[in-house]
């Protein structure tokens, strides 16, 4: 029982770590692109409304 819990308990941390690194990449991967930055940053909607006022 307590072996089956270790496997589930560092499984899971394992996934997690896993899951946060590939999202981490892939979201410096879109900055690099010129991709746009998220709304609720800063800068973020300073962007869109500098954009908006533009247009």
């Amino acid at each position: 029982m307590d072996f089956g819990l270790g496997i589930l308990t560092f499984g899971t941390l394992g996934f997690m770590v896993a899951f946060g690194y590939i999202s981490a990449r892939v979201t410096e991967k879109r900055r690099k692109e010129g991709g746009q930055k998220s709304a609720l940053s800063k800068d973020g909607i300073e962007e869109r409304m500098a954009r908006l006022n533009k247009a």
